[in-house]
């Protein structure tokens, strides 16, 4: 997905991941960054730190990547229902069984 804006006088001065994080609310700061250190945001036609400074009528353009599909994958767990209805299920799990992936599982 791409965007581009031009800099209005409320955005001389700021901090281009600043202001690009304000026009883009999807993407966090940190994200801008990171586009930024890439090159994937751009103003007039350079790439720039982080940290430059805007100047009224520049024209900032940024690429935002499609994100990479989950490559988790279900197994098969041998789990006891314990109660289950068109609306609700109730599953005696485990000890030490992982229930939202994090890094490390």
């Amino acid at each position: 997905m791409s965007f581009s804006f031009r800099a209005d006088g409320s955005l001389a001065g700021r901090r281009i991941d600043q202001a690009v994080a304000e026009r883009r609310p999807e993407l966090s700061r940190a994200q801008v960054q990171r586009l930024l250190e890439q090159g994937a945001i751009t103003v007039a036609g350079r790439t720039v730190k982080p940290a430059a400074r805007l100047r009224e009528g520049d024209l900032v353009r940024g690429q935002i990547p499609e994100p990479e599909p989950d490559r988790l994958e279900a197994e098969p767990l041998p789990l006891e229902v314990v109660y289950e209805d068109p609306h609700l299920i109730v599953i005696d799990k485990p000890a030490g069984l992982v229930v939202h992936p994090a890094p490390g599982h």
